[in-house]
């Protein structure tokens, strides 16, 4: 369940949030299960977030950083993701099938397995597991 005092800042506005991580960076934010569909997330810093389960459809994270991100299990349907940093990022189980401007280059750095969504013309890198 998202933090919700984490989640009220992310609502304010991405500088709002991107300041609170820059103050708290001990903290690892718990976005699992929070609703942020249709969200302007441009360049909104996730490293480390938790953000399993999340719904992120048809949310825009153009420039976003997740690396080491959760998204195990995240809806992220039609969601915007040119040029995200998705080094590490667990995207085991997540739903990407429609996602805008994912390319190989991006999926290969993640880690994810059979259940994970790829957009057609994305093939899964030999690492993920089965």
């Amino acid at each position: 369940m998202a933090n919700s005092k984490q989640l009220e800042i992310l609502k304010t506005d991405v500088d709002s949030w991107n300041q609170w991580r820059s103050e708290n960076g001990q903290v690892i934010p718990d976005l699992s299960g929070a609703v942020l569909d249709r969200m302007n997330l441009t360049l909104v810093n996730f490293a480390d977030a938790n953000l399993a389960g999340a719904s992120l459809l048809l949310a825009n994270l153009e420039g976003a950083d997740l690396r080491w991100a959760n998204l195990a299990g995240a809806n992220l349907v039609g969601a915007r993701l040119i040029g995200v940093d998705f080094v590490e990022a667990n995207i085991r189980g997540a739903d990407l099938r429609t996602a805008e401007d994912l390319t190989q280059e991006q999926i290969n750095e993640t880690l994810g397995d059979a259940a994970t969504g790829l957009p057609e013309g994305l093939i899964r890198p030999a690492n993920w597991t089965k």
